[in-house]
Order: C-alpha cells, then sequence, then structure tokens
C-alpha cells in the first residue's frame, strides 16, 4: 500500500487531477483523497498504527480453528464456533472463525447448510 501511497502523490505533485490519479492507480477518487489528507496531515505515507486491540482468541484457539476445519472439511463457522465455546469461557463470534480461517488460506464449508436445503426442496 505504501507504494501506491507514492504513486499517489508523486502523481498528484506533477499536477494530475485526483480523478485521473484514481483511474491510473486503480483505486476509487474517496482513496486518493484519503491518502492526500494524510499526507498533508502527517507529511509521510505511513500507515498510522493500530489501537492495539487485544485479539479475543488467543493464538492456541486460532490453532484449535483451523485444525478443525482441516479435521473436518464440511464444518461450517457456527458449528467450530460451537465446538470452541464448549472449552472456552468467552463468547467469540462466527465472523472471528471465519476471519481466522482466512488468514490461514482456508474458508468453512456450506455444505450441511446447502444439504439441509436441498432436502427440504425435494419434499
Amino acid at each position: 500500500m505504501n507504494e501506491e501511497c507514492a504513486r499517489i502523490m508523486t502523481f498528484l505533485e506533477l499536477g494530475i487531477s485526483m480523478r485521473r490519479t484514481a483511474i491510473m492507480v486503480g483505486l476509487t477518487l474517496r482513496t486518493v483523497q484519503k491518502v492526500k489528507r494524510r499526507y498533508e496531515e502527517t507529511g509521510n505515507n505511513l500507515r498510522r498504527p493500530g489501537n492495539d486491540r487485544p485479539s479475543c482468541a488467543s493464538t492456541r484457539e486460532d490453532r484449535y480453528i483451523v485444525s478443525t476445519v482441516l479435521r473436518n472439511l464440511h464444518l461450517n463457522a457456527v458449528k467450530v464456533k460451537q465446538q470452541l465455546l464448549q472449552t472456552r469461557t468467552d463468547y467469540i463470534s462466527d465472523s472471528t472463525v471465519r476471519r481466522r480461517l482466512a488468514e490461514a488460506n482456508l474458508e468453512t464449508s456450506e455444505w450441511p447448510q446447502t444439504r439441509e436445503r436441498a432436502s427440504s426442496s425435494e419434499t
């Protein structure tokens, strides 16, 4: 992203319009506006640091989520969450499960849901 920010600022400094810059870089006009405003505020293209919010799942739980799906590829995110909640005291959302699987380049199966829909439509 920093390379794109640098390209954007180069185009803008050369006098190219924001709209034309957005087209040339392949981003939205709003993104170009944000990059320009951040550059004017901070003087650099670096991303701002995050708010350091603690993760709701530990690394051990993240590994559990991934290994559970690898063991049974037909589980969906809700089923994985339910299995995790059997051993965990705090709540974890199914979107968190999906994010952790996406970080591991995996995705949950929709097979159980489509299977139920298919059997109900046959009757």
